[in-house]
C-alpha cells in the first residue's frame, strides 16, 4: 500500500468537514475544534465520521470519536491507523 502523506489526509478531512458544515476549507485548519469552534451537533459528527472511514477503509469506534476532539486530532488518528 502506498503511504498516504500527513498533508493528503489534513486535506481530505478539511474538505470533508467543509462540505458537511458549509464552511470555506480555507478557514479550517488542525486546531479548529469540532465542538466549540464549529458546534457540530451529532448527526454532522456522525456524516464526517462515515465519510472518513468510506474515504480511508477503516472503522473509528464511538470511543475513539469522543476522544477526537480537534481537526489535528482527526488527521493524526487516522494517519496512525493506515500507518497500523
Amino acid at each position: 500500500m502506498t503511504a498516504i502523506k500527513r498533508q493528503d489526509i489534513q486535506s481530505q478531512v478539511i474538505n470533508t468537514i467543509a462540505d458537511i458544515t458549509d464552511r470555506i476549507p480555507s478557514d479550517l485548519n488542525e486546531q479548529t475544534n469540532l465542538l466549540h469552534d464549529l458546534d457540530l451537533d451529532s448527526l454532522a459528527l456522525f456524516e464526517i465520521v462515515i465519510d472518513l472511514e468510506a474515504a480511508y477503509d477503516l472503522r473509528i469506534s464511538d470511543e475513539e470519536i469522543e476522544n477526537l476532539r480537534t481537526i489535528g486530532e482527526i488527521v493524526s488518528f487516522i494517519a496512525r491507523r493506515l500507518d497500523q
